[in-house]
């Protein structure tokens, strides 16, 4: 089973340095060949003003892969939170606007 099978599977972005509460989302995207994964919140939060609708995480260590997520159910990640104006469906996982702010390292776990 590869990481294709993650889409539209129930996540939680754990509590970390940004969020100070789990965050429920729903895996929209997967980009196997850079290790990316875009998250859609269930429900919008806010950061230092900002809206964020989505994020887009990727495994925090070389080791890891995106089917880890699959095989332990957690996986170690950096968090990069998309604000709502910022957010390109065509490019879902571009972050070539960001320069600091709205990210985190922490884990993922499917529910």
């Amino acid at each position: 089973m590869g990481s294709s099978s993650l889409k539209g599977r129930k996540a939680r972005i754990l509590a970390n340095d940004i969020i100070y509460l789990d965050l429920m989302a729903h895996i929209t995207c997967i980009d196997e060949f850079d290790r990316k994964i875009l998250l859609q919140l269930d429900s919008p939060v806010m950061i230092s003003g900002n809206t964020f609708t989505y994020a887009v995480i990727s495994p925090r260590l070389d080791k890891n892969n995106l089917s880890d997520l699959l095989k332990s159910g957690t996986l170690g990640c950096s968090v990069t939170w998309v604000p709502k104006d910022l957010f390109d469906p065509v490019k879902p996982f571009n972050l070539s606007w960001w320069r600091g702010g709205a990210a985190a390292i922490t884990d993922v776990v499917l529910d």
